[in-house]
């Protein structure tokens, strides 16, 4: 008697939890859930070492390699995106009186940027970026007993930007990003003056969910 009221109990359970899964507030939960997007980021970076010593560094947008990772969560109208970047970025300097040199330097970025949906399919983008130096290659190295890659120093940023989403997995985006770090050793490069990064990126990405 005991084993069927048991089963019998079990049963009005199971058929009352599957009519509450087909009732449309149960289902609007579910759909409230934030969107997660996970995807890679390929574009053209263009970089100025911006200093107020301009007769040792070249003023100037040179061109240059980003690309990377990136994960969104998206709920509505709002958003966050945490990224891992690779930027390739170039430099001239002034070697001597006669001859330029050039900084090629290769970045780790980790920007942190919160989303707002302005209309359907384009979302703004704002905050801070992280960028740590990987390698400098300096050619002719100013002082060839130092290693170039001392002559800089990780940097904050701050970050702003549109991105665009479009069919197909595919977005658009371009960013303005403006360095409010003095990256420039003035120990080891012996320079005066502040170095501060000015970067445009426009980027192509490929979202896989």
């Amino acid at each position: 008697m005991k084993r069927t009221l048991l089963l019998a109990t079990l049963s009005l359970l199971f058929i009352s939890f599957s009519s509450q899964a087909q009732l449309p507030g149960v289902s609007a939960v579910k759909k409230t859930l934030p969107k997660v997007t996970f995807g890679v980021k390929l574009g053209a970076n263009f970089n100025e070492l911006h200093t107020t010593n301009t007769a040792a560094i070249q003023q100037a947008y040179k061109p240059g390699i980003v690309g990377g990772l990136f994960l969104s969560v998206r709920k509505g109208k709002f958003g966050g995106r945490l990224e891992g970047l690779l930027n390739s970025s170039n430099y001239t300097y002034t070697y001597n009186a006669a001859q330029n040199g050039t900084y090629k330097n290769l970045y780790l970025e980790i920007p942190l940027l919160f989303e707002y949906r302005i209309v359907d399919r384009l979302w703004a983008q704002a905050g801070p970026q992280f960028s740590d130096i990987l390698s400098v290659s300096a050619n002719p190295n100013p002082r060839p007993s130092v290693d170039p890659k001392t002559y800089f120093k990780s940097e904050f940023s701050g970050v702003i930007g549109l991105e665009a989403k479009l069919p197909v997995h595919l977005m658009l985006g371009v960013r303005y990003i403006l360095g409010v770090t003095n990256v420039n050793n003035e120990a080891l490069t012996q320079v005066s003056g502040s170095w501060k990064n000015r970067t445009i990126q426009a980027y192509v990405g490929f979202r896989f969910f």
